[in-house]
């Protein structure tokens, strides 16, 4: 009988050469993309190895109580209507790829990376500092499921007020858990963004008329979920006392998240049927696909690059060689 390895050889050898380059390049869109998810599910696990703990549900630990529950009941009844805030509850709560909920761990990898001697373990507060982002994050991610309604529609307006109120719960609670830290700076660093982050939805009114498409992209993303990360590694070195890292993870927070940020429109590109509609069509219009991916990975690599650069004036530990590893997964 003949084995299914060497029909595979057999086809790959006879048919190969008549495969449509289209088809061929469309294979190697499919395996690259399932190359970087394996290597960025392979980051993510051994980092959270290196800080102790999973990390996937730290904004959900944090306020399991009554209050989380009484939002369940109603969030069942929004099941079946089409709302999205059901899709990012589902995608908090039962998400494998180790993409929703990262933040709060590279908080707690970049508070462990600025240590200097191997003994030194994470602060409570820098802990409680990364539940806090993950929160924020969170409170981000529901509260764009709002949605515009030309028409009026029940549910979706219950969905709507829903977005807000469980959005606004996570904030609230955030800000709660900010207080315990008793550090004005850091409460400074992260309403700064939380502030960020609202201004994002305005960019294409305060941006100059001479900024480019892709300047604008850099701005909005910058604001909307570099500004965060950012400020969550600054503020972790401020509580570890490392001031002299202070900027250095300020900047190295900046690059991953536009590295992060560019990867995901990279992959959603590719797997968009309608790709006329897609950020990245818009960033360069009338440009074949494969041109388009290939400028935005160079985009995605410099910022990769950078951050990897700062990095080396962290010690060399554990925890710097997982950050590390995590902005490299990032090119796959």
């Amino acid at each position: 009988m003949v084995s299914r390895s060497c029909l595979i050889r057999w086809k790959t050898r006879h048919l190969g050469s008549s495969i449509h380059p289209a088809v061929s390049f469309s294979r190697s869109l499919f395996a690259s993309s399932q190359v970087y998810q394996t290597s960025w599910v392979q980051a993510v696990s051994n980092a959270e190895k290196v800080v102790g703990f999973p990390t996937s549900f730290l904004s959900l630990r944090s306020v399991a109580n009554d209050e989380i529950s009484n939002i369940a009941v109603y969030l069942k009844k929004l099941i079946g209507t089409g709302h999205p805030l059901i899709a990012t509850a589902k995608n908090l709560v039962y998400s494998n790829d180790k993409t929703h909920q990262t933040r709060g761990l590279l908080v707690l990898l970049m508070s462990k990376a600025a240590k200097r001697e191997s003994g030194q373990d994470i602060l409570p507060e820098q802990r409680t500092l990364a539940e806090i982002t993950e929160l924020v994050h969170t409170a981000h991610l529901i509260h764009t499921g709002v949605i515009n309604l030309n028409t009026p529609n029940a549910n979706l307006e219950m969905g709507n007020k829903m977005a807000v109120l469980c959005g606004d719960f996570f904030l609230a609670h955030s800000c709660v858990q900010l207080a315990t830290l008793q550090n004005l700076k850091v409460v400074e660093l992260i309403a700064q963004a939380i502030s960020d982050y609202s201004t994002a939805e305005f960019i294409d009114i305060i941006a100059s008329e001479n900024d480019s498409a892709l300047d604008r992209w850099s701005q909005q993303m910058t604001l909307r979920y570099g500004s965060l990360i950012a400020h969550a590694c600054q503020s972790t070195l401020i509580l570890g006392n490392n001031v002299e890292l202070i900027e250095s993870g300020k900047s190295f927070g900046l690059e991953i998240a536009l590295a992060w940020q560019a990867n995901i429109e990279i992959q959603s590109f590719k797997s968009n049927a309608n790709r006329a509609d897609h950020v990245l069509s818009k960033l360069f219009p009338e440009t074949p696909f494969v041109d388009v991916v290939a400028n935005f990975q160079a985009v995605r690599d410099r910022h990769v690059n950078a951050a990897l650069k700062i990095l080396t004036a962290f010690p060399q530990n554990d925890a710097s060689l997982a950050l590390g590893n995590i902005a490299r997964a990032l090119k796959y």
